[in-house]
């Protein structure tokens, strides 16, 4: 149920007010220790990017393949379910700790705006985090090395930002869900997110990987030049030649992720709906 209306104030509509929560607890994560943690975190792909271009001085790794492996494994495998978990399993959860959500509480707005808006600020902290990575990879790719920036290289880098933030808003839309379903969510979320999704990844059944994130978020990732496919691309093509496993579509994954999305949405705002704070 909502928070009790004070009287003689107006409610604010739902979507101006997520916005105006979302605002405001953006900048509230932004001072969040936790935050200096991951800003660090997001440069160790920098830093390997740079010792490639410090060691590879016979290009025995062509820009393309380096970016379709950085965003196909590192990023897309294992820093979005990270930075996800992190921002989002507190967007809700470490509030209703703090008691701080007590102040949304007595104010006259529905308890989807505060969801909402608590989701978005999370969402926006998670995709800014690894976009911003990914575009300072790709400033130390194409430094002094024009030649590497052709049309396949950049449909294949801006596809890498699309799909890593997808990844982050779904991910993130969970974890918010977990965070506020559960009371100690952190080992539940950490066991599916690098238990479970591992599975995305393995050579089990296609039929068994579809039902992971991490599966459809890299089948999203295409890469046409030739010889330049990320490691688990090729893997999973070369699987799916010898079992005779049709290759799953990418409006088909896009699908998917959108409707994980909104049930993880709809469902964390219902759950916030029936939390009793007051006990």
């Amino acid at each position: 149920m909502p928070g009790p209306h004070v009287a003689g104030d107006r409610p604010l509509s739902t979507p101006l007010a997520a916005f105006w929560i979302g605002l405001f607890s953006f900048r509230e994560m932004l001072r969040r220790r936790r935050l200096i943690a991951l800003g660090l975190v997001m440069l160790l792909p920098v830093g390997v990017t740079l010792l490639w271009r410090l060691l590879d001085n016979e290009g025995l790794i062509s820009p393309a393949l380096w970016l379709a492996n950085l965003g196909g494994v590192f990023y897309v495998h294992f820093l979005v379910a990270l930075v996800a978990l992190a921002v989002g399993l507190s967007a809700i959860s470490e509030q209703v700790d703090e008691g701080t959500i007590i102040y949304y509480w007595t104010r006259p707005l529905e308890r989807s705006a505060i969801y909402l808006g608590r989701l978005l600020a999370a969402q926006t902290v998670a995709t800014v985090l690894l976009v911003g990575s990914l575009v300072l990879c790709f400033l130390v790719i194409v430094a002094g090395n024009g030649s590497a920036v052709t049309w396949n290289f950049l449909k294949l880098y801006f596809g890498n930002c699309v799909v890593v933030a997808v990844g982050a808003l779904v991910y993130t839309a969970i974890f918010a869900c977990a965070g506020t379903w559960l009371k100690r969510p952190m080992l539940p979320a950490v066991l599916w997110a690098f238990g479970w999704e591992s599975v995305g990844t393995s050579p089990a059944p296609q039929r068994i990987k579809e039902l992971t994130i991490v599966f459809h978020l890299r089948n999203l990732i295409r890469n046409t030049e030739e010889g330049s496919r990320s490691f688990p691309n090729l893997l999973e093509e070369l699987k799916q030649a010898l079992l005779h496993e049709e290759p799953v579509p990418e409006w088909r994954s896009a699908l998917v992720l959108l409707i994980v999305l909104a049930v993880a949405t709809v469902l964390g705002i219902l759950l916030l709906r029936r939390k009793e704070i007051f006990r």
